[in-house]
């Protein structure tokens, strides 16, 4: 079942369209984390579904009501803002009451409601400070219990773990996904971080210039990228380009390397196509094309090793670390893959 449906939706701040979306659903009880760099209009589809933003044109839907006119009270959603948007002169439990009243107007199950979010968020303590007297982590804690106890039918974060160290970021997104699945959720989190989105999603969205140009689980997204913004954006992929073969194959820097379904694929022979090369696919050794160390970096259990071959450059892990300037050869990964499609300035298949 669909809990949210963006039909037909256009965005524009003066004559700059920032968000064009023809058909962009979140699925009943799925964590969908939308990516895209600065500028792609993650954060104004967040303020759009949340009723921040008067829609200029198309049509939201949450679970079977048209919301696109709705109050933000109205919508059943609950929010946890980049800033997290905590008020300094209210204690923890003013903050997670804030505007719970309309919702909820018994002043006992009030308390209860809080009382029993606090708990489950490890604040209960902390419920008459101050956030000021707070770590971050704590704070933002507060933020999501201040979401959570409105019973949201969809939870909407905007990068809430930006402003956290790594350790609490990843304890942070830990969290808000133990949460999602203890209650049967619906969320939706907007970030740049892939790691955040691979960590986290059931699917993985990703924006460019306002448009989805790719939408799928992290897996299939990683494997299969569709085309090169996705591939660069979600993974330290190389893009090859290469003549595509009578064999079905493409020839790149690199050697050959076969195109699923060969020619059946679209590919025509003597056509000049793209494919996405991912580090582990690559490996050195005794064949391959020659190539010149650029810098190694270590990456925990391997080396990250910089490879110029010709004029391209490729990351290959490594077990050990190699001096820059040695000379060595990578070989071709010999798994079969899909060009990757062109896509224009607009967003749209070239």
């Amino acid at each position: 079942m669909t809990a949210c449906h963006m039909e037909k939706i256009r965005h524009r701040f003066g004559d700059r369209t920032v968000l064009s979306l023809d058909d962009f659903r979140i699925e009943e009880r799925e964590f969908l984390v939308l990516v895209g760099p600065s500028g792609s209009g993650k954060t104004t589809l967040l303020r759009l579904l949340a009723g921040l933003l008067d829609i200029q044109e198309g049509v939201i839907r949450i679970g079977d009501r048209n919301a696109s006119s709705l109050a933000p009270h109205e919508r059943e959603i609950g929010v946890v803002f980049q800033g997290l948007g905590l008020w300094p002169h209210m204690s923890v439990r003013g903050n997670i009451a804030l505007g719970l009243k309309k919702l909820v107007p018994d002043a006992a199950q009030r308390t209860q409601r809080i009382e029993e979010t606090a708990r489950e968020l490890g604040i209960y303590e902390h419920l008459g400070q101050r956030p000021g007297r707070l770590s971050g982590g704590e704070r933002q804690r507060v933020a999501i219990a201040r979401a959570l106890v409105r019973r949201p039918r969809l939870l909407l974060l905007d990068e809430p773990f930006s402003d956290l160290d790594a350790r609490l970021r990843r304890r942070a997104a830990r969290l808000v996904r133990d949460l999602h699945d203890r209650h049967n959720m619906t969320t939706l989190l907007i970030t740049h971080d892939r790691t955040d989105a691979h960590l986290l999603a059931d699917r993985i969205g990703v924006l460019r210039d306002g448009e989805l140009v790719g939408c799928a689980k992290p897996e299939s997204l990683y494997r299969e990228p569709g085309n090169r913004f996705v591939a660069e954006f979600l993974t330290d992929a190389a893009i090859l380009a290469g003549r595509v073969t009578e064999s079905g194959a493409v020839e790149t820097v690199l050697g050959s390397i076969p195109l699923i379904d060969g020619l059946a694929e679209g590919a025509a022979a003597g056509q000049t196509v793209h494919v996405a090369v991912r580090p582990e696919e690559l490996r050195l050794g005794d064949e391959g094309a020659d190539g010149t160390v650029l810098a190694c970096e270590f990456a925990g259990e391997s080396w990250r090793c910089r490879v110029a071959v010709d004029d391209q450059e490729v990351a290959v892990l490594h077990h050990e670390s190699m001096p820059a300037g040695a000379s060595v050869r990578v070989a071709a990964p010999m798994s079969a893959r899909r060009p990757l499609q062109p896509l224009d300035k607009s967003g749209e298949l070239a």
